[in-house]
């Protein structure tokens, strides 16, 4: 499998393009030149693509290697939210929403909340209720605008991991204010994202995979990524019909059932100082985030 990255080597300014394999990194920037970047890469036809990476001769030491969001300057970081049944469920008992929508619902996340592998995040000051919500994201490589349902897959170049850290009782408020989540999902550095990008023609199927979440070692949920109810088809065709999503947007597709605020003891399994998330797709990638203190970032 074919596991793409963005990553800086030790001394490093700007990013270079790797492929993941086991403890190693092949570097093909230093075969194939800087003017080669993620939304370049993932143009290629797969044989193409194959062949590109297997080109790549000099390898790199994988722990020599900070890693990057495979796409570290999306133009946008489009989520799809209320995209589970259960999780919606979750969130109804918990007064977190209101309305049951009968169409695809997003909300965006900034930029400058993006992190790549390995992130500290510091859970901020006076949150008690931070968790988390492992999501499968597409990543787009050709123009989407007023794409059929049919089409859409066409636009799709590669699977990646987001989690979507959230402040649940920010998140409560604005749902009572009526406004779309916005700060509960924008504090600093909570958009860790990767650490690859895989091609979808390396996927057999994207609605067949295990989403996971990990927390110090103990598995917090596994959910197959089947019970979406929206998939990335119909996600584009909505959306696209008024907005266009533009090469390296991440799209990620919403929170699986399972998250710390669907059980019972969810204070004791909100994220705290000190605690490590690991948030995955079951044999594909898994991308680790530490929570700190404020000031320790």
């Amino acid at each position: 499998m074919i596991r793409l990255a963005s990553f800086l080597a030790p001394g490093d300014l700007r990013p270079r393009l790797g492929a993941a394999e086991g403890a190693m990194m092949r570097d093909l920037t230093a075969t194939h030149g800087a003017d080669w970047d993620m939304r370049r890469v993932l143009a290629l036809p797969i044989a193409e693509l194959r062949a590109f990476v297997a080109a790549g001769k000099i390898m790199l030491p994988a722990a020599q290697c900070h890693l990057l969001p495979p796409i570290p300057d999306p133009g946008k970081i489009f989520c799809v939210g209320k995209n589970s049944k259960v999780h919606r469920a979750e969130l109804v008992a918990q007064g977190m929403l209101k309305e049951d929508p009968q169409e695809p619902t997003s909300f965006v996340k900034l930029n400058e909340t993006l992190v790549g592998d390995g992130a500290r995040v510091a859970r901020p000051e006076g949150i008690t209720t931070f968790d988390y919500e492992p999501e499968l994201a597409f990543i787009i490589t050709r123009r989407a605008f007023q794409v059929s349902r049919e089409r859409a897959r066409d636009h799709v170049g590669a699977i990646t991991v987001l989690n979507d850290l959230t402040a649940r009782e920010i998140q409560k408020q604005e749902v009572q204010l009526g406004t779309k989540f916005w700060v509960s999902k924008n504090m600093p550095r909570f958009t860790p994202v990767g650490p690859y990008a895989v091609p979808l023609a390396e996927i057999a199927d994207p609605y067949d995979l295990w989403l996971t979440c990990e927390v110090n070692g103990q598995q917090r949920l596994r959910v197959n990524t089947d019970e979406y109810i929206h998939r990335i088809e119909g996600i584009i065709a909505h959306f696209s019909r008024f907005m266009p999503f533009e090469v390296g947007d991440v799209i990620a597709t919403g929170a699986p059932r399972g998250t710390a605020i669907g059980h019972p003891n969810a204070a004791e399994l909100y994220l705290k100082p000190g605690d490590t998330c690991v948030a995955g797709l079951e044999g594909v990638m898994q991308i680790t985030t530490h929570i700190v203190a404020p000031g320790e970032v």
